[in-house]
């Protein structure tokens, strides 16, 4: 199962890939564990690999790739989204209006956030929202946190520091997107059951290098079921992106 995410910036190519490894149906068995219908991760593994892959345009395109294995247990199994979910519950937004029950345009007050793609959207065409069109503008949003099901969080040490600073994709100028993404469905029965196993997050830029260079750095993950229960965060270890 592959998810793409390509940043409006057009500066960097996003590119994230579930792997499900040694997933572990437990029903089989004749008196199942019981886990917690709140999914519980615990961490396993993070690499460091590059690779030459093929662009659109047909020629070699080198990519930096991190990669992320967690292990999972779920007490029923409501773990993972389709793609073509994208209605409510999973919709990407919901629309804020002000006491007037208008639109909120960016700029329109010293005490809006500053432009990212989690808290805008851009309507490059002319559209109807409610009872107002929209030419060429930008609205608030408000992000459904349902509609991914798998976040990632970068935190790196710069140089003269010693503390770790997340990267925050959202906000950073020239890139406005993060590596937050979905895994498929994982239980494949119409019924509910207990399952467990592993799930390794790939996640591919020509960029990660340039941006972290040989600077500790590591992650934190947690995810999301269904019904929007999020399990706890794990961190992993620090890792820096040299071969």
């Amino acid at each position: 199962m592959q998810y793409k995410i390509k940043n409006k910036a057009r500066h960097l190519i996003f590119n994230s890939i579930i792997i499900l490894g040694f997933l572990t149906i437990l029903t089989a068995c004749p008196t199942p564990p019981e886990f917690e219908d709140v999914p519980s991760i615990e961490y396993e593994n993070i690499e460091f690999s590059q690779i030459t892959d093929t662009s659109a345009s047909g020629q070699p395109l080198n990519q930096d790739v991190i990669s992320v294995t967690i292990s999972f247990e779920d007490g029923n199994g409501d773990l993972g989204l389709r793609n073509s979910e994208i209605e409510p519950p999973y919709h990407l937004f919901d629309i804020p209006l002000n006491q007037e029950n208008k639109l909120i345009f960016f700029g329109s007050s010293p005490d809006l956030p500053p432009f990212n793609f989690y808290d805008y959207y851009i309507a490059s065409d002319s559209i109807q929202v409610n009872d107002t069109i929209i030419v060429n503008d930008t609205i608030l949003v408000r992000f459904n946190e349902r509609h991914f099901n798998i976040y990632v969080d970068f935190y790196y040490q710069p140089p003269g520091r010693n503390d770790f600073v997340q990267f925050e994709w959202e906000s950073e100028p020239g890139f406005y997107q993060s590596f937050h993404g979905r895994f498929p469905i994982l239980n494949t029965e119409d019924y509910n059951r207990p399952l467990n196993g592993s799930l390794t997050y790939e996640m591919k830029s020509v960029g990660f290098q340039a941006i972290f260079r040989d600077y500790p750095m590591y992650l934190e993950v947690y995810i999301l079921d269904r019904e929007g229960n999020r399990s706890n965060t794990i961190q992993t270890d620090p890792i820096r992106l040299i071969n």
